[in-house]
């Protein structure tokens, strides 16, 4: 796996991915600034806040 440097340290970018329900899912337990892409809509998924006693706030943009 190939991974990218930031200040000397190692990192990788992590998506998930799936389709509309694990939208749904990944708004219930998402972490600020996690990603989550739907294979249905081409939608990417984009966590704002973090999941806790509410749904994390995420921004979604789709792509064609």
């Amino acid at each position: 796996m190939a991974y990218n440097k930031l200040h000397k340290k190692d990192f990788t970018i992590a998506i998930k991915h799936g389709d509309d329900s694990g939208a749904v899912k990944f708004k219930k337990e998402a972490t600020k600034g996690e990603l989550f892409f739907d294979t249905a809509q081409n939608k990417l998924y984009i966590a704002l806040t973090s999941a806790g006693a509410s749904v994390a706030t995420v921004v979604s943009v789709t792509l064609s």
